[in-house]
């Protein structure tokens, strides 16, 4: 309830302000109908609700990396309005537009650490040769909205209330390269923290013969999908010519999300096989939700160019 009285009332403000400039200027800024805008959307509202696809401006590469061991069955919710998007409008009709936008956050990160040479070690106990682990994170998460919106009043400023189908995907992979091969004769090779014994990815238990193994590739950031409505309302003000400012109410009063099955490849050696063998641990088989309410509410504001 606290978000939105605030929502509310910044809308309530900010068509205040609107309308008090609205008043001083005569000149109909206004597009003509078949007019096309591209535009960046904003918001602040969906900040503490999206995924994690970045590692924070404050926090180090390898703690990111390492705190992504600790979702591996997570389901993602993608029913949020991105926190910021390019957007595209047409003006169908004096009254109707029809709109689509995209927001996304990545990221690709590529973290390496040196770890000791167990075949130089094994020669020569006191070398100081190095070999290098390195652990690849993809992670992502995407936003396309389509629909219309009615427009309504003189002058300009005017009401805007629009719907759209929202389409969202999130999730990733994270891959691992070792330095040390692991054989018959080093059947727990020296890994870098992370994944060595009692590391954040040290989650294997026994199967197949393998008393130890080390991840080869995880998917269990795992991809979800997510397909629902999405509506808003509020105001446009067109305060020069071909330049439009907007603030608008948002939320998404259902979505329906599906999680992709996810896994994790290890490799290790088989006392059974007597070999070195890779192994598919099935993490989760996938699972699916119903979203729905008005809890997903954010306040979207928006700078439109006309052409």
């Amino acid at each position: 309830m606290k978000r939105v009285l605030i929502i509310m009332s910044a809308l309530v403000l900010s068509a205040g302000v609107l309308m008090a400039q609205d008043k001083e200027g005569k000149k109909n800024h206004v597009p003509e109908v078949g007019a096309v805008s591209i535009g960046f959307t904003f918001n602040a509202a969906s900040l503490g609700t999206q995924l994690a696809a970045q590692p924070k401006a404050d926090t180090h590469v390898g703690a990111f990396i390492q705190d992504l061991a600790g979702t591996p069955k997570s389901m993602y919710v993608l029913s949020q309005d991105p926190v910021a998007a390019f957007r595209v409008k047409y003006r169908l009709t004096e009254h109707w537009n029809i709109r689509g936008s995209l927001g996304f956050n990545g990221s690709h990160v590529n973290y390496s650490e040196y770890v000791k040479d167990d075949l130089a070690a094994l020669i020569d106990p006191n070398t100081e040769n190095k070999v290098v682990d390195h652990i690849k994170s993809d992670l992502n998460s995407t936003n396309f909205a389509f629909g219309a919106e009615f427009t309504a009043g003189k002058g300009n400023l005017k009401f805007v209330a629009g719907l759209n189908l929202l389409y969202a995907f999130a999730g990733g992979k994270v891959g691992f390269a070792y330095g040390n091969q692991l054989t018959k004769e080093n059947q727990v090779p020296t890994s870098m923290g992370m994944t060595a014994t009692g590391g954040a990815y040290d989650d294997w238990t026994a199967a197949q013969g393998i008393a130890w193994a080390r991840p080869v590739e995880r998917k269990n950031v795992g991809f979800s999908h997510g397909l629902g409505i999405q509506a808003d309302m509020g105001i446009e003000w067109f305060f020069i010519d071909h330049l439009s400012l907007g603030a608008a109410v948002t939320f998404t009063p259902v979505m329906f999300v599906k999680q992709c099955q996810t896994y994790t490849v290890y490799e290790g050696y088989s006392a059974t096989l007597g070999d070195v063998m890779q192994y598919n641990k099935l993490v989760s088989p996938g699972s699916w939700a119903c979203l729905y309410g008005t809890d997903n509410l954010g306040f979207q504001l928006s700078l439109n160019y006309y052409f």
